[in-house]
This record gives structure tokens, sequence and C-alpha cells, in this order.
């Protein structure tokens, strides 16, 4: 076996037992700490550049590559100096939040207004699990609970079309002590009435957007080790999603009816795709894409990331 090919498979080895163990709570895999070790994958391809390629070669290089996968999964399995298990956030900058450890609520409102038919939603956090799944009378209504930091609600109206940017406020530059896990979430309600386009850009993070009741003309998500979980209803005229991630798990479901193309853009991705036919220019699609007048373009571009595209 090629040393390239028995080296990739170690990694991809290691990641899905680390995801799978994680998952079924075995172990506390900490996705956010692994970017701290990109240099060790340097180290691992210098190591194969000056081996020989044949020999005792090739079991230097397996056992660099085992050795320090072995010292990521421990590592990172680990908390850093920084989220120890039992500790409290300590903002040591002076402000609002100043990351006592307590927990704070905090409730965001956006009237709804007759005259608005669209709505752009711009969410960026990281380190929390931000969900829609309710309606409201309102245009927009959040209620968040944090033990870290809080988050900012702006909006502006012109005509017809609202602009919406909710987002976690500014950490840079704060040193933080965590001494108590708290649970993070943000939980958003949308208005049924107004098209919506959505943006969400999450570091490490999860997002579950039940968007089946709302009229959906397109959705971005871009995030690094996160985990990206979303429903939607039928589709408009022509509704896009953009999905574009680094080490994540892509979960997406539309209705049986619905015609759909998938275009994939991936390094060493899965792919999960029932219900779709293989085309020849790569793409994935349903039987009656080219045929239907409302259908989804989703394109999904990553690394080592799990994509599945359902249909219910």
């Amino acid at each position: 076996m090629k040393r390239d090919r028995l080296n990739w498979g170690l990694v991809l080895l290691f990641i899905g037992v680390m995801w799978l163990l994680s998952n079924f709570g075995v172990v506390t895999f900490y996705w956010s700490s692994l970017w701290r070790f990109w240099p060790i994958f340097l180290i691992i391809i210098g190591v194969n550049l000056l081996v020989p390629r044949h020999g005792y070669g090739n079991i230097i290089s397996v056992i660099a590559t085992i050795g320090a996968l072995v010292f990521i999964g421990y590592q990172s399995s680990r908390p850093t100096s920084s989220w120890k298990e039992g500790s409290v956030w300590r903002n040591l900058d002076e402000g609002e939040d100043d990351g006592d450890g307590v927990e704070r609520r905090a409730d965001f409102v956006t009237a709804f207004e007759e005259q608005v038919k669209e709505v752009n939603l711009e969410i960026k956090g990281g380190a929390v699990e931000y969900n829609v799944g309710g309606e409201t009378d309102e245009l927009f209504k959040a209620e968040t609970k944090s033990n870290f930091a809080g988050h900012v609600l702006q909006s502006s109206t012109r005509d017809s079309i609202a602009d919406l940017s909710f987002r976690m406020k500014n950490t840079k530059g704060r040193k933080w002590n965590l001494r108590n896990n708290g649970e993070n979430e943000a939980k958003m309600y949308l208005n049924t009435n107004p098209i919506w386009n959505i943006k969400a850009e999450v570091g490490a993070g999860a997002i579950d957007f039940d968007l089946s009741r709302y009229k959906v003309r397109k959705l971005t998500f871009k995030g690094g080790a996160a985990s990206f979980e979303t429903k939607l209803g039928m589709p408009l005229e022509s509704s896009e999603i953009f999905v574009e991630s680094g080490v994540a798990s892509i979960e997406i479901a539309i209705p049986q009816a619905a015609a759909c193309r998938i275009q994939v853009e991936s390094g060493l991705s899965s792919k999960d795709f029932p219900g779709f036919t293989k085309r020849d220019d790569g793409s994935y699609a349903t039987a009656d894409f080219d045929q239907a007048s409302n259908k989804y373009l989703i394109n999904l571009k990553g690394g080592l990331s799990s994509f599945s595209v359902e249909r219910y």
C-alpha cells in the first residue's frame, strides 16, 4: 500500500473514531481546540519528505503519523487551561459582560412592520447552539442564555426590505477562565409572512434550524468545527443553499416533492444523497429537477466534512 494512502487513511480513521465516540458520549472531544495542532500536520508532511519511500522509511512515517494522532487525540480530549471543568468564566476586561460565571439571559425583539416583504438576517457567533423553529407575531425574536458573552441585535428597514444583524459581542483580546460549564444557546423565532435570506457564520458551535414553515429564498452557512442541521419547506421559484465548512457535520432535509440539484466541492468529505442521481457534470439531482418550476439549488463546499441531504 502506498504511504500517502496509508497515512491519509489513518487520519480519516482517527477523525471518524473520535467523532463516533464523542457522539456516544464515550469521550469529550474539544473540536475547537483541534486547530491549535495544525503545525503537527506540517511535521508529519516533513517527515514523509525526509525519510525514504521504501523499507524502514515507511515504518518511520507510519509510526510518526500514529504518534501525532495519539498526541492530538489525548490533548484535544482535555480542556485547555482556559476551559477547565469546574471553573468560572472570568473576563479580565472591564465591560457589561464581566464573565463572572453567572448565567445571563436576554431577550431581543424587532417589531413586525406591514410593509416588510423580505428580510436579510445575519447571524454570527461561536461556542453557542443556535436554534430556529418557532413562530412569532414580531418580525424577529430571540431568547439567549450564556455565561461568557452576550449578543447584539441591530435592525434597519428600507422600503419593503429589513436587514437584521444578530451577533455575539466582540470578545477579541479578552482572557477567560472557565470554571462553570453553562449552557450557551440562542433560540430564535421568525415571522412567517416575509421571505427570508439567512446567513449564519459560526466557528465552533451548533446550528439547528427548522425552517419548514418559512419562505426561504437563500440560506448560507459558514463554519469551522460545527454541526449544521436544517429542515426546509417547499422552495420558492429558486431557493439557494450555500454551505462552506471545515470539519463539520452538515444535515439538510427537504420535502419529498421538492426538486433539487446538489453541487459538491470537497476534499475528504463523505456524501449521502438518497433519492438523487449523479449527473455527467458531477452534480446530483432529483428526477424532476429540469421540469420543475420551483427548485432548490444546493452548493456544498468543505474539507473534512460529512454532507447529508435527505427527503422527508
